[in-house]
């Protein structure tokens, strides 16, 4: 085989993006704040072990994946530091570097003044 016959398959994480947003979510039937990281355009499969997200030194409460296995939701319970990557995983192994940048700034936030009365807010950052 010769050099010029060989083909190169594109680099399939530069497709994945992420949406980083306030949400609500009832736990023990209160409302709680949490930043959600929403990750798209990968195949997240279901395994016996918990899956998480890493950005910096901060790991996800909880991780939710989609149906279709193509979007997995991070829970935060605190605001994530800025990063240039954010890391997947299940267990306590990493499975996947995704380069996504984080910045904490360009988080869409929720509107206090709306929330439902004695929710739990997010944790102050470490």
């Amino acid at each position: 085989m010769k050099f010029e016959e060989i083909i190169r398959l594109p680099e399939q994480k530069r497709s994945v993006t992420a949406e980083i947003t306030e949400v609500v979510r009832d736990v023990a039937q209160q409302p709680h704040i949490f930043v959600r990281v929403r990750l798209r355009g990968w195949h997240f499969p279901e395994r016996a072990p918990e899956p998480f997200l890493v950005i910096g030194k901060a790991v996800s409460k909880f991780v939710l994946i989609a149906q279709d296995r193509e979007t997995a939701d991070a829970y935060f319970d605190a605001v994530p530091p800025a990063a240039q990557g954010v890391s997947f995983g299940y267990g306590k192994t990493i499975s996947w570097d995704f380069d996504l940048a984080v910045d904490p700034k360009k988080i869409i936030r929720l509107d206090r003044a709306r929330l439902p009365r004695g929710h739990i807010d997010l944790k102050d950052s470490p």
